[in-house]
């Protein structure tokens, strides 16, 4: 962390999370959606990232400070589980509420972000919340519309009538975890419902890529982040649409 930005761990009124702000004015937010492991290093080096690109980022924490390791697949689904998605999407409200009152940050020009689970719950939140998210952006987002969900997640794609900010939806083609059928279903859904969406698929990577090494990863990650950054910049920033 640099002295151009500031970070810390926010517990307020039941809005718990990882909150980094890039200096000087403020700036447009994204709130994370993180995988299933908790509040960990990676989620906090992504809005350590988002704020060196210049908006504010903060990782929503429902799991409250609880974090869990990949050996303990089992617990970190036990506690997605008994939270649910109401239970989640509540929690984001809080954030969302707590951040409107704030004048730190713009949270008028909300952008939201996922990864894996974290992904579907962007998605998730995109259509509960439509009228306050201006960007929605889905990495390798698992259990969109998935009928075999190893978790037992249900589809959001019902959702996607309310839909009012554009997607960017990003997946690894060697992901064993979101078939190609699956992508195929959203973008159905989401043209179907004329709405605006970009997916994007990536070759010679798999789940989780941005937070793997390797040279397919890393060139992966590379353009993730790109257009991560324009995708933002053209939904957050003043006097575009």
């Amino acid at each position: 962390m640099d002295d151009q930005k500031s970070a810390a761990y926010l517990d307020e009124s039941g809005v718990r999370g990882y909150l980094v702000k890039p200096a000087g004015e403020p700036a447009p937010l994204v709130i994370v959606f993180m995988e299933i492991w908790g509040v960990n290093d990676h989620m906090r080096l992504v809005c350590e990232r988002l704020a060196g690109l210049g908006f504010a980022a903060f990782v929503l924490d429902f799991f409250d400070g609880v974090l869990f390791e990949s050996s303990d697949f089992q617990g970190a689904i036990a506690k997605l589980k008994a939270l649910g998605d109401d239970g989640i999407m509540d929690a984001f409200g809080r954030a969302l509420g707590h951040f409107k009152a704030r004048k730190d940050v713009v949270a008028d020009r909300l952008g939201v972000m996922g990864f894996c689970n974290g992904g579907r719950l962007a998605f998730l939140a995109a259509t509960r919340y439509p009228q306050d998210i201006r960007a929605t952006l889905c990495f390798y987002g698992g259990g969109i519309d998935n009928p075999d969900d190893r978790l037992g997640r249900t589809s959001v794609l019902g959702g996607v009538p309310q839909l009012q900010a554009p997607l960017l939806l990003c997946y690894g083609a060697k992901d064993a975890s979101i078939a190609p059928d699956e992508h195929a279903r959203v973008a159905e859904s989401l043209s179907r419902a004329n709405k605006r969406y970009t997916m994007s698929v990536f070759p010679d990577v798999g789940h989780a890529f941005m937070d793997k090494a390797g040279p397919a990863e890393a060139r992966a990650t590379e353009i993730g982040w790109r257009m991560t950054h324009n995708f933002l910049t053209a939904n957050l920033t003043k006097g575009r649409a």
